[in-house]
């Protein structure tokens, strides 16, 4: 597979400081949490950087080219490339087609199509454990009513607030600033330790520009402790739980949007 992308071989200096020029609200139509609006036109890329060495990894681009229709409802199909640019990136069941919709106060996830033993299989909000892996409706309005309220040690706790934003910064990716929202998503979960933790940074027109994913350190089979197996990794407590800038692929990484080097792709809303 080849195709063109905007992503430099090292990740761009990036610098994340708190405003206080606070955002209390943002509108979201992109999926949470990959930057494509689901919307016929719509065109998208992301870059995932090893968080360590700053290495590129891999290019996804998205594209919504298609109406479709799943179990009557009416959606578009997004095509999913992945370009693995390190040899050893290899993220089993990587996604080929997404099936999505949006309408004024949501997006929502329908189907999915992911390489399994070898096969494609299209598994759909009808299936067991779909809203578990990739949710269903998300609410487009998104809100920071202080859930998150900082401590004088650095950690947070929560309030009684149900917003899921998490204060207000501007964030630098090489030459371009945005002002944002930063969101701390923990899968419509409590803290836990055993759960996972997304951030992501969305600057005022609705567009993700920056995200990472967090493990709770106890989060997994065996006597894994994340916390302890990266200890230089960034890390977030909140309520006493510890997560440990880490995914899926057991590695820490960054993802850029072509929105954050400022690279507007076609059928992409000014």
């Amino acid at each position: 597979m080849s195709f063109n992308h905007p992503f430099p071989t090292t990740r761009p200096p990036i610098s994340i400081a708190e405003s206080d020029k606070k955002i209390t609200h943002i509108d979201l139509p992109e999926l949470q949490w990959w930057p494509i609006v689901p919307s016929l036109g719509h065109h998208s890329m992301q870059a995932t950087y090893e968080a360590d060495s700053l290495e590129l990894s891999a290019v996804t681009e998205m594209s919504a080219a298609s109406l479709a229709r799943i179990h009557d409802l009416d959606c578009v199909e997004i095509a999913v490339r992945e370009k693995a640019i390190r040899e050893d990136w290899d993220v089993p069941g990587s996604p080929s087609l997404f099936y999505a919709s949006l309408d004024e106060g949501e997006t929502r996830w329908l189907g999915v199509v992911q390489q399994m033993d070898g096969r494609k299989v299209l598994q759909t909000f009808k299936d067991k454990w779909f809203e578990a892996n990739w949710g269903r409706g998300a609410k487009r309005k998104i809100c920071d009513d202080v859930r998150y309220q900082p401590q004088p040690d650095g950690t947070y706790r929560t309030t009684r607030g149900q917003g899921i934003g998490a204060g207000t910064y501007d964030v630098t990716i090489g030459a371009q600033t945005f002002h944002c929202l930063r969101v701390w998503d923990t899968l419509g979960s409590p803290p836990s330790e055993h759960q996972e933790l997304a951030e992501a940074f969305i600057e005022e027109g609705g567009r993700v520009v920056f995200y990472r994913q967090y493990r709770g350190r106890q989060m997994g089979p065996g006597d894994t402790d994340w916390a302890i197996k990266y200890p230089e990794n960034l890390k977030i407590v909140i309520d006493g739980c510890v997560y440990v800038h880490c995914n899926c692929t057991g590695r820490a990484h960054d993802l850029i949007t072509n929105t954050a080097i400022g690279c507007e792709l076609p059928g992409l809303r000014s």
